[in-house]
């Protein structure tokens, strides 16, 4: 049995259809039951290496407006407050190490010994972790999922009783690497990409990566996953095939592609970063913050503004910077792990970091100040 779920307001985009599909009305699921983090673990896949990258590091470790890829569905967790067992492999001293550098209050970590063996050998990994009703499994190179996403997800699979739901998203470009939906005669499957050999057209939703899947399914199924495709891989899409040919109800919830897409290369991270980006500079222009040309404008996700304060065009507000009520930093100014006081003017083409500005200082033009130095 197969259910679509729309996701609506800010993230309302054409929902799938089928002639064996029920699109259902979303308003019960706009309000999830408060009991999500009690009833709900998590597991964040973050073993790989990503070697599209072509980098000798861990993409878990790749920065984004100044905060490590992994730290994002990690803080979305903990912001749920939903317990969360991290897979790490590739790198796995340095991953940890990220991760409890933010002292995560809900967080353990398990090893995947064979972190080529695929997403279902990781998730396996976990089993002995499992305690509570269901598990929400997603992957550790998502920057852009929202809670709204995570909690209509639980809210579909638990009105419909679901063994397994998934989001998708429409996306009909070619390569873009995303495993598709394929329904055929009331069933469902994800093919995986390399595996895919279909019309992208005819089958134009891909598979995001999160899933919520019931304990007890995942108990008896996780072991009879196999490696018979193109990567000679475990597949954890391969539980929605075995969920619908076993007539267990599977779900799916329908989000834009932009809050689920993945990162995989220099170029998805170049994209993932600019739409971040984008949410922070608009969150500072609704607090008042005046940029001369926003686009422009560097800003990590860490960075602070007082009100009343001007940015110059190209300036860059890196990890770690405060800046007070009534500045002007001007154009091409650089500031990192840096305090500037009240009414302060950093003037242009001045690079500071490390530094504490008292109220009513001006520095520059042309300053360049370490304070370690």
């Amino acid at each position: 049995m197969l259910y679509h779920y729309l996701l609506t307001g800010t993230l309302c985009i054409a929902v799938l259809t089928s002639t064996t599909a029920t699109a259902h009305a979303t308003q019960r699921a706009q309000q999830p039951e408060t009991t999500l983090h009690e009833r709900v673990e998590a597991v964040v896949l973050a073993a790989g290496r990503g070697t599209r990258f072509k980098s000798n590091r861990s993409k878990m470790l790749e920065v984004i407006c100044g905060q490590e890829m992994v730290l994002f569905p990690v803080k979305l967790l903990e912001q749920l407050a939903v317990e969360t067992t991290v897979v790490v492999g590739f790198q796995k001293e340095l991953v940890i190490a990220c991760i409890k550098n933010i002292n995560p209050r809900y967080v353990n970590f398990v090893e995947q010994p064979s972190f080529v063996a695929g997403t279902g050998d990781a998730v396996r990994c976990t089993a002995d972790r499992w305690h509570k009703d269901h598990i929400l499994i997603l992957n550790g190179d998502m920057p852009l999922v929202t809670p709204q996403i995570i909690n209509n997800l639980y809210a579909a699979h638990s009105e419909s009783d679901a063994a397994i739901s998934f989001v998708i998203a429409f996306n009909n470009e070619p390569g873009t690497g995303y495993g598709r939906i394929v329904e055929h005669d009331g069933h469902i499957k994800i093919v995986e990409a390399k595996d895919f050999t279909g019309s992208i057209n005819e089958h134009c939703f891909i598979n995001a990566g999160i899933y919520l899947v019931k304990r007890s399914f995942l108990q008896e199924y996780i072991n009879k996953l196999d490696t018979n495709n193109a990567n000679h891989e475990f597949y954890i899409t391969d539980l929605v095939e075995l969920a619908d040919a076993a007539n267990f109800t599977v779900r799916t919830v329908v989000a834009p592609f932009d809050y689920v897409r993945g990162v995989n290369d220099q170029q998805e991270r170049g994209t993932a970063e600019q739409i971040v980006r984008e949410n922070i500079l608009k969150h500072w222009m609704k607090e008042g913050i005046h940029f001369a040309d926003a686009r422009n404008v560097a800003i990590d996700l860490d960075v602070t503004i007082g009100a009343g304060s001007t940015i110059g065009y190209g300036a860059q507000l890196l990890r770690g910077t405060a800046i007070g009520n009534n500045c002007i930093i001007d154009g091409y100014v650089c500031l990192e792990h840096c305090t500037i006081g009240d009414n302060s003017h950093v003037h242009a083409m001045s690079i500071l970091k490390d530094v504490n500005l008292d109220a009513h200082t001006q520095v520059g033009p042309f300053a360049h100040i370490d304070g370690n130095l």
